[in-house]
């Protein structure tokens, strides 16, 4: 990744970086340049935020079920944004 962004990154709190990064990600699902399997990553992790399915069950212990599907889906953004070519994230983030 560009060196400044990661310093950028840094040098904001985790929760406004995550927001940051999940806009990152809406806007380069929508890049044509982007190959179709990286879309895949964050779809994925969509897909598992709406299903029934859990790694852990909400009903278990209550607040942290709900924290796996978030987990998922910053994990998910933080990959897809290492795998797109760093000339694409660098003009998409240029243009937040």
């Amino acid at each position: 990744m560009n060196q400044n962004y990661s310093k950028f990154l840094r040098n904001l709190g985790w929760w406004r970086r995550g927001l940051i990064e999940v806009k990152l990600c809406w806007r380069l699902l929508w890049e044509r340049r982007v190959a179709f399997h990286l879309k895949l990553i964050p779809v994925l992790a969509i897909v598992y935020f709406f299903s029934p399915y859990d790694l852990l069950p909400d009903f278990i212990i209550p607040g942290i079920g709900q924290l796996d599907d978030f987990l998922v889906i910053f994990l998910a953004c933080r990959l897809f944004l290492r795998l797109v070519p760093v000339e694409i994230v660098r003009e998409h983030y240029e243009a937040l």
